[in-house]
């Protein structure tokens, strides 16, 4: 009996310790929500009218819309200068129906396991999540005083699909899947041409999905800013596959030679660089960088390249192969192109180093061969002084073993 008592008393403390906890936690997220998250200003698209390094949603007009049918839109900061970034996000892809049908979402992130493929939806934590080189009101940023535009990417097509097509979820369900990049991103530039007037300095960046993304539109952005100075960066954005041109043609209909001037490759990175030797201007400065075995991309490569085994150091070793070979081939051919490459912040345990340093703290961290990320991009921008870090690794490259 005593048992008995002593058994139903632990259960309602257990009961009532899961109650509050569970309100804890709905506190924390209300505190966050109303304190901690970013959010932008009003939406105004007249930049004379912002203050500066305050975040603003601007909304487009055009068939604008993310692949989920939510709102898509802009987010400028104004700075102090007159030079600009215009930076295209990243957030994953979407190659199939059934990559399609998993799309990133953040109770996934709270269960754990597989995260998901593609943002769906303008994350309402983006925000807060960007540092970087987006702190352009920090002193110790290449960039501080720089105007930001900031391109969201919520359609899984690197900024370039145009198609909307009916999958089914795993279920059974219907979705609709909306590849409509090459859309926002036009009406971006429509914004941007008509409030942007000739900046001194033109970076156009993006990291990872968004790095593919600011390569294929380089050339056309840097056409309509012709006295400007043009810079190219992108961040960890290297996935090798020879799906790639099946998947810009068919998959997200992008009209890619017609709209791009070039053909898809296996390296669909590599050709954009390499046409952009040629398409960007002549003195046009093209920059990369790489944590060189970066554990993001290669667990996309194996998803993509229907890679069903163990990622080993074997697995690690060849995308970083790959991902090598193809920037040694950059840097033997164009005259214009610089490359940083980094072990930094290795885990000994997993053999893969972080994805990503432009939108992280990493950027003000990352070091290799005594020179840090930052001082490289901006020695190469603002001090007419570009150079490449981390040759060592193009060094120990080879042909990946298949």
């Amino acid at each position: 009996m005593r048992k008995m008592r002593k058994m139903r008393k632990m259960r309602k403390i257990t009961i009532f310790t899961g109650i509050g906890l569970f309100s804890l936690v709905l506190i924390a997220m209300f505190v966050i929500s109303a304190f901690v998250i970013k959010r932008p200003a009003t939406t105004t698209p007249v930049i004379a009218e912002v203050k500066p390094y305050k975040w603003n949603k601007v909304t487009l007009d055009g068939n604008v819309i993310s692949s989920d049918g939510s709102e898509y839109f802009l987010w400028n900061k104004k700075g102090e200068n007159n030079n600009w970034i215009i930076f295209f996000s990243g957030g994953g892809a979407s190659w199939d129906a059934q990559s399609a049908a998993h799309p990133i979402k953040l109770m996934n992130f709270i269960k754990g396991g597989d995260t998901g493929n593609y943002f769906p939806n303008i994350p309402f934590y983006m925000l807060t999540l960007l540092r970087g080189m987006m702190d352009t009101d920090n002193p110790a940023n290449p960039f501080h005083g720089w105007n930001v535009v900031y391109l969201p990417y919520s359609t899984g097509d690197f900024h370039i699909g145009n198609r909307t097509v009916e999958y089914k979820k795993d279920d059974g369900s219907p979705f609709t899947m909306r590849y409509n990049g090459s859309n926002n991103v036009r009406s971006s530039l429509d914004w941007i041409y008509a409030n942007v007037d000739k900046p001194g300095k033109l970076l156009i960046a993006g990291e990872s999905a968004g790095g593919f993304g600011s390569a294929f539109w380089a050339p056309e952005i840097a056409s309509h800013y012709k006295d400007s100075e043009i810079f190219q960066y992108s961040d960890s954005s290297f996935l090798k596959s020879d799906k790639w041109p099946n998947v810009v043609k068919q998959e997200w209909q992008a009209d890619f030679v017609k709209n791009f001037g070039y053909a898809p490759e296996a390296d669909i990175i590599g050709a954009a660089f390499k046409a952009n030797g040629h398409l960007l201007p002549a003195n046009a400065i093209i920059l990369q960088s790489y944590s060189v075995f970066d554990e993001i991309l290669i667990h996309f490569q194996n998803n993509i390249n229907d890679y069903k085994g163990p990622r080993d150091q074997s697995i690690i070793n060849e995308w970083s192969q790959e991902m090598r070979q193809s920037v040694s081939s950059l840097a033997a051919t164009l005259p214009n192109y610089y490359y940083y490459l980094t072990d930094y912040g290795l885990n000994a345990k997993t053999g893969t180093t972080p994805h990503t340093f432009a939108t992280r703290e990493t950027f003000f961290q990352a070091e290799q061969d005594g020179v840090k990320l930052l001082n490289w991009l901006g020695d190469a921008i603002n001090r007419q002084n570009p150079y490449s870090v981390g040759s060592k690794f193009l060094m120990n490259s080879k042909p990946a073993q298949k």
